[in-house]
């Protein structure tokens, strides 16, 4: 994969990290004035529970789309790496194959769901409910990008270390 694009992916995937942190600061904020709210003032705020539910679901997406560019996401890496090299390799591309069939399913189902709950509102928040369900879709696209991205440049590495050494290349 070439160095410009492998960077690019890099920085989106900060990007995606870096909007799920500030999602995450956001939401520890408004917790602790829930807390302060309920305990000092004696008067709660009634969005907050509604808000953070959907905030803990844009974190997790956004943070597990990115894990799957990083290969920081669940795998079999201690078995992946006992493997001889080339099995190795086989063995993380059918991991995220799977990971792309899981995203696919994700994308399709989570679209229909953000449809169906488009048009509902939120009961606390003056939004609609499918942003709660947005992410899924979001995240399912990054998913599967990440994923065939990383198939591709397995299968690259797979076939390097299967070519012909070229003249000079041999070990002195």
């Amino acid at each position: 994969m070439p160095d410009l694009f492998s960077r690019i992916l890099d920085r989106l995937e900060r990007v995606l990290t870096g909007i799920a942190a500030a999602i995450m600061g956001v939401l520890a904020l408004i917790v602790c004035w829930q807390v302060f709210a309920r305990y000092v003032l004696q008067k709660s705020p009634v969005w907050v529970e509604e808000f953070s539910v959907t905030a803990i679901m844009w974190i997790g997406l956004l943070g597990a789309a990115a894990a799957v560019w990083t290969g920081d996401h669940m795998r079999l890496e201690w078995v992946t790496k006992r493997l001889p090299k080339r099995y190795g390799l086989a063995l993380e591309i059918l991991i995220d194959a799977a990971i792309v069939y899981f995203a696919a399913f994700l994308l399709s189902n989570g679209r229909l769901l953000t449809e169906a709950t488009w048009t509902s509102r939120m009961s606390t928040i003056p939004l609609p409910l499918g942003l709660t369900y947005l992410v899924l879709p979001i995240a399912a696209a990054f998913m599967i990008a990440f994923a065939a991205l990383r198939i591709l440049r397995k299968a690259a590495e797979a076939l390097e270390s299967r070519s012909p050494r070229k003249e000079g290349d041999h070990a002195r």
